[in-house]
């Protein structure tokens, strides 16, 4: 009885300092990039604004709910737009925990919008920020909280029929030791996003969409994805993400829940069945990631999905 608790308590502890240890490598801005259905702004500045009015949306993520002190990732994003609808603001703070290790982040947006034919409007954004993530130096054998600088690009189609957008999140990230080699690089994908709202029924409206993206030296990554929103009300949504575009690639599915609690609060529950960023880690525990949104709009004019 003794020997397996003792066994079992080896295996956790060293499964935790591998996690501990890839922490390091995995956690930056890619943290984010999984949760683009909800908030588009974690993969294209250009979307800044294209709400109109303030939201507010704050994300809850918890890995393996089953063990005590498992990480967990809170994150919240905020945009809205000024100068009459010219120019969208937005703003991303990021707190990923695992053990010891901690990787924060803060991003700011601006994007300028552009009137089109039947009120369609093309926005183009930049977004600049930093990254403080946790590093192991070889050269000097010792662990450092560096400050990485980040930088993305985006550009993004809105009108009634259609949204597509091209985006590259992460054109930065980058940390190198005392010989010059890479202790850190970010992933830097391209991403090409596109979908259409479509009425099926009265109350009842689906919104396709995909997601290709594309890192350098690696398989095509792309996303399948289907929304459905009822009565402005309940939301549903169903993904299948393959060659997800993380420090590790990886292939899983991620289900949606939303309910409009009030015309200016919106909650949600996400449900990936992998974890995106790390899908080799604990493998015997549980993989799954469960995240819960709250969102606040306090003068929104219209639904917005």
């Amino acid at each position: 009885m003794r020997l397996g608790f003792l066994t079992s308590t080896i295996s956790f502890l060293i499964a935790g300092f591998l996690l501990l240890s890839a922490q390091c490598v995995y956690a930056q801005k890619e943290v984010l990039y999984s949760q683009y259905l909800l908030n588009p702004l974690s993969i294209n500045p250009a979307y800044a604004g294209s709400r109109e009015s303030l939201h507010l949306s704050a994300f809850l993520r918890r890995k393996w709910i089953s063990v005590r002190y498992a990480p967990v990732t809170q994150s919240v994003a905020v945009d809205g737009a000024v100068a009459n609808g010219k120019v969208g603001l937005g703003f991303q703070a990021l707190n990923d925990k695992m053990g010891i290790y901690t990787t924060q982040g803060a991003y700011g947006s601006v994007a300028y919008r552009f009137n089109l034919p039947a009120l369609a409007k093309l926005s183009i954004g930049v977004q600049g920020g930093v990254s403080v993530i946790p590093l192991y130096d070889v050269t000097t054998a010792t662990s450092i909280n560096k400050a990485v600088a980040s930088l993305g690009v985006g550009v993004y189609y809105q009108s009634d029929r259609l949204f597509a957008g091209v985006s590259a999140p992460e054109l930065s990230g980058q940390v190198t030791d005392l010989t010059g080699r890479y202790i850190y690089k970010s992933v830097r994908p391209i991403m090409i996003q596109a979908g259409m709202p479509i009425e099926v029924a009265e109350n009842t409206v689906l919104i396709p969409s995909v997601l290709i993206s594309k890192i350098a030296d690696r398989d095509l990554g792309f996303d399948i994805n289907l929304r459905a929103w009822f009565n402005e009300q309940i939301g549903l949504g169903l993904s299948y993400r393959q060659n997800s575009p993380g420090v590790i690639s990886t292939n899983y599915v991620q289900a949606i829940a939303e309910y409009q609690l009030t015309k200016a609060i919106r909650l949600a529950y996400t449900f990936n069945s992998q974890t995106p960023e790390s899908p080799n880690a604990m493998q015997y525990d549980q993989k799954s990631v469960h995240e819960i949104m709250l969102r606040f709009s306090p003068n929104v004019l219209t639904f917005k999905y």
